[in-house]
Parts: structure tokens; C-alpha cells; sequence
């Protein structure tokens, strides 16, 4: 789908992208991670609605002229808030697809009975968001900032090793350009383990997915999220954290497409 057919708007008094999807489907609300904005979906957004299943991508407060400034003071808890929210303006029990922090957001949101299916992407555990040893040292510069509660911005060599390790080098610098402070308190209830979900109280078709390579979320807690929640987990090797944006990702459109037809298919049944 052409970016000239979707169209900007605002939910639940929140800057979002809405795409249109066909007939008889529900709407995917996608839920954006840490330091961006629901404009990081874009392109993702786009080819899912080229497939005929369209949604709405929302931004959390603190980003986009929506206070707090810099997101200073808010917890995972307000953007729980927020997404549960934007689900409210919709028409229909959409399909929640998270990246990172937005994954933990919609097992928050699946855990409440929100939500007819889920497909999360390189999903931030329950409990505790452990460092990989090949990502600690870059953590450590942050560390005062998380520890303090403070917002932050990820410095480019950070985000380069960490987030970005399997980006081409020259889209490096633009990733990173479109980055936004996101709230300390926010990353320490993810690395305290401050954040946890129950997940015997989830009873939604789920797709897992994660690079083998992200030195965000480690294939072990990948593994963890997906046999908790009962999940199918799609391993994606030589990919990272950011594996729907990087070279590639428009090979997987389809396939995630074709798993939202019939997890939506087995969802109806199952009402």
C-alpha cells in the first residue's frame, strides 16, 4: 500500500497512522517499543495492508507533542494505559502486534481478555529484561540514567551495537536520528523485572518472533515468552532486534499474514 493511502489521525488523544483493511478482518493495533514512535511501524504497516489487514499504529504519551515532556515520569503501566485506550475507539477486538516494550504491552492487554490474537516481535519478557554479555558493556553509560528514573536517549555507538547490529551502516544514522528520550523508569521496571504477566489468564492465538542475532532479547528469553504463553515461536536466523525493519523483513510480510488469517479464523471459532 502507497504511504499516500494511509492517513494520519488521532485515538484515544493520541498521535496515530490508520491503514484500511478488507472486509470481514479485524484491525491489527500496533504497538511501538522504546524510544520511537508509531512511526516506526511505516513501512510494516503498509505491506501488512497491502495483504488486506490494515489497523492503526498509536503513539504512547510523552513523545509527539503529547505530554509528559520526554516522557519524564511515566511506567509501562501508563502505556498499558494508553494502548488499552486506542483498543477502546475501535470497532472490533483487533489483533495486537508489539515490538519490544510493545509486545509486554499487549500481553498486559491480552491478559485483560483484549485482543482476539497476537503476534509479538522480539516481545520484552515478563519479569526481568536480562543483559546479554555481548550488550552489558554498552548498557553501563545508561546505567545512572535507568537507575535514577531520568529519560534518556541510547547514544548512536549504543544503539549501533545493541539495536542496530544487523542494520546496513548507512541506515544507521537515520534510525538513530528518529529516536525519542524515553522515560528511565520505564527501562528499570523492564531490567528490575517490575513487570509481569500472567499468563495463564491468556487464551489468544500467538506468534513469537525474534533474531537470532538480537542483542536486545536474547533467544533464551524469546524461548521463555513463547513456552509461557503457550505460543508459536518463529526463530528468525541472522536477524535482530529491529528484524522487520532490516534488509529482508519483506519476506516475512506474507507469512505473517497468511498466520493472522488462521489465527483469527481459530479465534472466531473458539467464541
Amino acid at each position: 500500500m502507497s504511504s499516500a493511502l494511509a492517513e494520519s489521525i488521532t485515538i484515544a488523544g493520541l498521535p496515530a497512522r490508520r491503514t484500511r483493511t478488507s472486509d470481514g478482518r479485524p484491525p491489527i493495533l500496533f504497538l511501538h517499543g522504546a524510544f520511537v514512535t508509531h512511526e516506526s511501524f511505516a513501512r510494516w504497516q503498509d505491506a501488512l495492508a497491502e495483504q488486506g489487514w490494515g489497523g492503526v499504529a498509536v503513539s504512547y504519551r510523552g513523545r509527539l507533542g503529547v505530554p509528559p515532556d520526554h516522557a519524564a515520569g511515566l511506567r509501562v503501566a501508563d502505556y498499558v494505559e494508553d494502548a488499552r485506550r486506542a483498543v477502546a475507539c475501535l470497532d472490533e477486538a483487533p489483533v495486537l502486534m508489539g515490538h519490544s516494550l510493545g509486545g509486554l504491552v499487549a500481553m498486559k492487554l491480552l491478559e485483560e481478555g483484549l485482543g482476539c490474537a497476537a503476534v509479538l516481535l522480539a516481545p520484552a519478557p515478563s519479569g526481568m529484561l536480562t543483559a546479554q554479555a555481548a550488550a552489558l558493556p554498552s548498557y553501563l553509560p545508561m546505567l545512572p540514567s535507568i537507575l535514577a528514573g531520568r529519560s534518556f536517549l541510547p547514544p548512536a555507538g549504543t544503539c549501533n551495537r545493541i539495536v542496530l547490529n544487523r542494520m546496513p551502516a548507512a541506515e544507521r544514522p537515520i534510525f538513530h536520528g528518529a529516536l525519542v528520550p524515553e522515560s528511565g523508569l520505564v527501562y528499570r521496571e523492564l531490567m528490575g523485572g517490575a513487570v509481569r504477566v500472567d499468563a495463564a489468564r491468556i487464551r489468544r492465538p500467538l506468534l513469537v518472533m525474534g533474531g537470532s542475532q538480537d542483542r536486545v532479547i536474547s533467544v533464551a528469553l524469546l524461548r521463555r515468552t513463547a513456552s509461557n504463553l503457550g505460543a508459536t515461536l518463529r526463530l528468525l536466523p541472522g536477524r535482530g532486534h529491529l528484524f522487520f525493519a532490516e534488509p529482508g523483513w519483506t519476506d516475512l510480510v506474507p507469512e505473517v499474514a497468511a498466520w493472522l488469517g488462521r489465527a483469527v479464523a481459530a479465534s472466531r471459532a473458539a467464541a
